[in-house]
């Protein structure tokens, strides 16, 4: 008999069986192994999101000992059970198997050995004992892992904080748009990055609702159609830079024709002398008006620059949007330490103004990949006798440090936060999902505990773990540290909020930035998957496709439609950038969702190290840009485009 006839006879049997027997079971061996599978026991944790500053609250789903799933924490204020697709790829982060398990010491042929923990705490410390002149670099840092580098400074005699970030986040926690009936972003990505997607887009959503008979209106302003403003209701095209000029316009306008909340204001006449050169075009007319006539309205600005962040305060003050600050969370304050509290200045400041360091640590930044080397990075980071790196991946500085400290994950380790974009006072609490690392691996704030211990600064950090320092300074809190843990933090409405009537403008800045370049210029925005490239190691996010350009697993170059049938480029053609910095090759997207005058990249990729996934993929943005006179990332660097030929 053939092999077909036989399966074919064996079905028509059990059917016939099945027909026979009032037992549905007899169809299952047909469907399913024989074996009896039994699944392990599942448990949901509570736990917290350190993918962005966001901070949203996840739910993780743990079977077997492993974490298979997160989903979002239902009770978290901020996020109210969204989480976005970082959060979703973290786990990916604890297993990855380019994950460092173990501290490694820079030989002098370049590679890296294995050590112990006790012969890198004693590097550390004899370095210490030897070199007083320490800096600390980080990212953006909060909550109390934050006052755990400023407090390791104090104790060894340091003051210098260096932070950089390369796409830094605006701060507006008090700002809540669900009940915002016109909405204006001056390039403010709400819904890639700035400062929580999740919160966001849930904000957006119930605002487009509106009230009944009336739908909120959602404008962005920016250089490109992104995420953001293809969810707007009005896209207006500008040049990076460009934002500022149209927020001083539609000031102009409201003072002008008298369109504003304040009367009798002392610094209003300051205000129209300021703003008086920024002549109103057709579409800042309308857009104040429309503004002034649709209450309550609120601009947000995209940039931390002084000079945007004041106009847009100042434009939500003569709107009638006054700022409101929520409280901190009363935490217990730690003994505080004798000594000069750190400075804290931006790495690209540090490079212009201060020496290098004989002993630099550095946490949650990569500086070697989002600076250009016009920046002088490399000399001077070269220049600096020891490096210590805590990370738990080999990213371009980790590589780069004489000592590298392998990190926890967060669903390994301890941590908080004090989200910068809640309405509420809150604080978030993460907790080690499991009863020791899957590797040899600590926290930063317990491995600066152990390098106190061996320096003799006991006395500066007297606790026995990171976990001991947080429930003392959450004892401050209405809450039991139980309690905190079980839900995932700490949070309640604000009992008190400030409210800030004063118009305050810096005018030296808006002075030295309303000059644009009329050249075809370079806008580096944030990847939906990676934000600004920490995690373009996970390769659930490196196969996420772009919503507006559908690329994956690479980069692509947003070109204007006039502007590429002028230089003869058509869709997916390599091209080249080219600008004083550097240069960098990816292929062509076309599109008429740009403004002639720019073509954007996304952030993110282009590393040459961090992993397997992310090496080798796509092109650095960071490296073509260039930098202004304050020494600053450039927004919109001047770049040339060219057709290669195939």
């Amino acid at each position: 008999m053939k092999r077909r006839e036989l399966l074919k006879g064996s079905v028509i049997a059990g059917l016939t069986l099945e027909a026979c027997s009032p037992a549905s079971e007899q169809l299952i061996p047909i469907l399913v192994p024989e074996e009896h599978f039994v699944p392990g026991e599942e448990t949901w944790i509570k736990t917290t999101c350190f993918e962005c500053p966001g901070a949203c609250g996840l739910t993780a789903r743990k079977i077997e000992g492993r974490i298979v799933k997160v989903e979002g924490n239902p009770e978290h204020p901020l996020s109210l059970g969204g989480i976005c697709a970082r959060a979703q790829a973290t786990p990916q982060s604890l297993y990855h198997p380019d994950r460092l398990q173990t501290p490694l010491v820079k030989q002098q042929d370049g590679s890296f050995s294995e050590t112990s923990w006790e012969d890198a705490l004693d590097r550390i410390a004899q370095k210490l004992n030897t070199q007083k002149d320490l800096a600390f670099l980080t990212g953006s840092i909060t909550g109390h892992r934050k006052e755990m580098v400023q407090r390791f400074l104090m104790a060894t005699g340091n003051t210098h904080h260096l932070i950089h970030e390369p796409m830094p986040t605006p701060h507006f926690s008090n700002i809540d748009i669900r009940d915002v009936e016109y909405l204006v972003s001056f390039g403010a990505e709400l819904l890639e990055s700035h400062p929580s997607p999740v919160r966001f887009s849930r904000g957006l959503a119930e605002m487009r609702q509106g009230n009944p008979g009336q739908r909120g209106k959602f404008v962005v302003v920016g250089p490109r159609l992104s995420l953001t403003a293809a969810n707007a209701d009005e896209w207006i095209p500008a040049r990076p830079g460009e934002e500022l000029n149209i927020a001083l316009q539609i000031i102009h306008v409201l003072i002008r024709d008298n369109l504003h909340t304040l009367q009798d204001f002392t610094d209003l006449d300051t205000l129209r002398a300021v703003v008086a050169p920024f002549q109103p075009s057709a579409d800042t007319e309308r857009l104040a008006h429309e503004m002034a006539s649709h209450k309550p309205t609120l601009a947000i600005g995209g940039k931390v620059d002084s000079a945007l962040a004041q106009a847009v305060s100042n434009l939500n003050i003569l709107l009638g949007m006054n700022r409101s600050e929520n409280s901190d969370p009363p935490f217990k304050p730690w003994r505080k330490l004798a000594g000069k509290e750190p400075n804290s200045y931006t790495l690209e400041a540090a490079l212009k103004t201060l020496s290098p360091p004989q002993v630099l640590f550095i946490a949650n930044s990569n500086p070697m990949y989002s600076l250009a080397p016009s920046t002088g990075i490399e000399d001077w980071f070269a220049s600096i006798p020891f490096t210590v790196s805590f990370s738990s991946f080999l990213d371009e500085t980790t590589s780069m440090c004489q000592l590298v400290i392998p990190e926890s994950m967060s669903f390994e380790r301890f941590e908080d936060a004090v989200p910068s974009c809640s309405t509420v006072s809150m604080a978030t609490l993460s907790v080690p999902l499991f009863s020791r690392p899957l590797y040899d691996t600590r926290s930063m704030p317990d491995a600066l505990i152990d390098i106190a211990n061996h320096i003799g600064k006991v006395d500066s950090f007297p606790w026995s773990s990171y976990e001991a320092a947080l429930r003392e300074a959450w004892s401050g809190l209405d809450i039991t540290w139980e309690e905190a843990k079980s839900q995932g933090g700490w949070w309640r409405e604000s009992e008190s909020s400030t409210t800030s009537n004063t118009v305050e403008l810096n005018i030296k800045p808006i002075e030295s930035t309303q000059k644009i370049s009329e050249d075809l210029v370079l806008y580096i925005y944030p990847s939906t998957a990676f934000g600004d490239g920490s995690s373009a190691h996970l390769p659930y996010l490196q196969e996420l496709a772009d919503p507006i350009t559908g690329v994956r697993w690479g980069s692509v170059v947003e070109v204007g439609t006039d502007y590429a049938k002028k230089m003869g480029i058509t869709n997916g053609d390599l091209v080249q950038l080219s600008s004083t910095s550097g240069k960098g090759i990816a292929q062509a997207f076309v599109t008429h969702g740009i403004h002639p005058k720019v073509v954007a990249v996304a952030a993110g990729q282009g590393h040459i190290q961090f992993g397997r996934y992310a090496k080798d993929r796509g092109i650095n943005a960071y490296l073509l840009r260039e930098l202004n006179q304050n020494g600053e990332p450039l927004d919109g660097t001047p770049i040339s485009i060219e057709r290669l030929k195939s």
